[in-house]
């Protein structure tokens, strides 16, 4: 009976939509998670043909990286833009969004722009991404699909971000005089 209500009550809680899978795992079980998966994006990229070092946290543009993220929910590929001091977060976004129809030439409408976002640990930064929902980082069957979204759209940020990077910059540079 005891064994019954453990698995009624976990299978009860696997159905609300809240419920964080990774709860169900230890800290240590978590982290082997999250080093497996990208040792696996690794193997993917490398089984597709996809020989090219990430910029990521390489951005010149400041309080800027462009960075891969997955949880419980969802993948992201973006821009966080997260400097401490919420005014230049904001100047750095708005700078950034002066090139939105640019942006969307390049990428489609599926990129989003949010100023302010909290979608990421709940920390509070400034986002331009391609999001991938109903996926989630603690389920294996779900890691191809997201590993394909994640070489699909980084390349098309990274793109952007040697394109317009130096007048981005340029423009912060004379926001600063």
């Amino acid at each position: 009976m005891k064994y019954f209500v453990i698995f009624a009550i976990f299978a009860g809680l696997s159905l609300h939509t809240n419920f964080n899978l990774s709860e169900v795992f230890t800290k240590e079980e978590a982290k082997e998670i999250r080093v497996k998966f990208w040792e696996g994006f690794k193997r993917y990229c490398k089984r597709k043909h996809i020989y090219r070092k990430w910029v990521l946290t390489g951005v010149k543009i400041r309080s800027t990286q462009l960075k891969f993220y997955a949880d419980r929910e969802k993948a992201l590929v973006l821009f966080q833009i997260d400097h401490k001091n919420e005014l230049r977060r904001f100047e750095v976004y708005e700078c950034m969004l002066s090139y939105q129809t640019l942006f969307r030439a390049e990428c489609g409408d599926e990129l989003k722009w949010e100023e302010e976002y909290t979608g990421i640990e709940g920390q509070e930064i400034s986002a331009i991404y391609f999001e991938l929902r109903g996926v989630n980082l603690y389920r294996e069957e779900d890691h191809e699909r997201i590993y394909a979204f994640f070489a699909e759209k980084m390349p098309l940020l990274e793109d952007l971000y040697y394109e317009y990077r130096d007048l981005i910059n340029e423009r912060l540079k004379q926001n600063d005089n």
